[in-house]
């Protein structure tokens, strides 16, 4: 088994900064398509008020064709209301479906911009984590360094407690680190289960 040095751990949290930038820039990515999905859900609903604009009108034309198929002498046929009128129950089914669909959407991306939010507090827990890692490193080199010189005992002391005191720093860095992480990870749950209501919602829609 391969003896583990305190230039593993060095590099550990070299490569946890590392992992930092790359979640940093994965939230920038992100908030982009966040921005690219509001404008769709706001493009949609533009459409789906066309849509009932257009349904409206379909209605005063039907209305008119209704008045008109009583007269026999009147050139509109049976089979032209009956289209007409499928037409419109169509738009309505649509339009309603739309609507789901833009509110799935909507709380999806609501959901999407808190979960950035708790990204990158990970990131800036895990980024102290490493820094504090490397300290809590070099001061554990530096002190037994002291102790080969065969330092006075107070003075070792002293270096002892400024060590103690800086790897209690880290322990708690890392705890919020990890509760950040929990937390992070509970927030992707429940965009993961949004993802599925978005599914959920789309149906027709012409």
């Amino acid at each position: 088994m391969p003896i583990i040095t305190h230039e593993d751990e060095l590099e550990l949290a070299k490569t946890e900064q590392e992992l930092v930038k790359q979640i940093k820039k994965h939230s920038r990515a992100q908030t982009v398509l966040i921005n690219s999905q509001q404008k769709y859900a706001e493009n949609l609903t533009k459409a789906n008020l066309a849509r009932e604009m257009l349904n409206r009108t379909f209605r005063d034309v039907l209305k008119q064709m209704q008045t008109l198929v009583r007269e026999k002498r009147s050139n509109i046929k049976d089979e032209e209301v009956n289209l007409f009128q499928e037409i419109i129950h169509q738009n309505d089914n649509y339009i309603e479906n739309t609507k789901k669909y833009i509110d799935a959407i909507k709380n999806l991306t609501l959901k999407k911009e808190y979960f950035v939010e708790k990204k990158q507090e990970f990131a800036n827990a895990l980024n102290d984590v490493a820094q504090r890692r490397s300290t809590v490193i070099k001061k554990a080199l530096s002190v037994e360094k002291k102790k080969n010189d065969l330092i006075e005992g107070e003075k070792m002391k002293i270096l002892e407690s400024e060590f103690n005191d800086i790897q209690r720093e880290f322990d708690r860095a890392r705890d919020v680190m990890i509760k950040s992480l929990n937390q992070f990870l509970q927030e992707r749950d429940e965009v993961d289960s949004l993802w599925m209501k978005v599914k959920d919602s789309v149906s027709k829609m012409s």
